[in-house]
């Protein structure tokens, strides 16, 4: 019983969407970071350096994806499309989906989808683009490598509270 009032209240006070939309964005964010910083680890030594450039590949497929969801959303006005894609370019797209949904932003009339929608449009392409064959493939790196560092432990377990979390919120919302 405690559970379903916890979910009711948490799905109909403002706050409960505040904490989980800037949760997600962290979590977001923080992934991108640790994979980048894996990434590096891997390309500093010839036996992991082909998982480096296909953990970069997940990272530009993820961000090809949400820059056709940037080109779908805001095509009718090119300078804005323009900044959109900048966004997504520097890896703050989750922060400032975050910020615009927690605004309740109105949806423009060149828009094609509200913020909310666009959100999860971009948690989807994060989480099958980068997040689940990330986490994949560092564990098949730590398995195959046994060279277990703390960062790459951090990486693979970020990756994993991620996805958790934003398949979590996606059918929460």
């Amino acid at each position: 019983m405690l559970n379903v009032v916890a979910k009711r209240l948490l799905g109909e006070v403002s706050w409960g969407l505040k904490m989980r939309v800037t949760m997600g964005a962290g979590l977001s964010i923080l992934d991108m970071a640790t994979d980048i910083f894996v990434i590096v680890r891997y390309m500093g030594k010839d036996d992991t350096r082909h998982y480096g450039w296909n953990l970069l590949g997940m990272i530009v497929a993820s961000m090809v994806l949400q820059l056709l969801v940037a080109f779908g959303q805001n095509r009718k006005k090119p300078w804005v499309m323009l900044r959109e894609m900048l966004i997504v370019l520097t890896g703050m797209k989750p922060a400032v989906d975050c910020k615009r949904v927690i605004a309740d932003r109105a949806m423009e009339e060149y828009h094609s989808v509200d913020a909310k929608t666009e959100l999860v449009m971009t948690k989807g392409i994060e989480m099958i683009c980068e997040s689940i064959p990330g986490c994949v493939l560092q564990l098949y790196v730590l398995l195959k490598v046994r060279n277990v560092s703390r960062t790459t432990v951090g990486s693979v377990l970020v990756s994993a509270m991620t996805t958790g979390f934003s398949s979590t919120s996606i059918s929460f919302e």
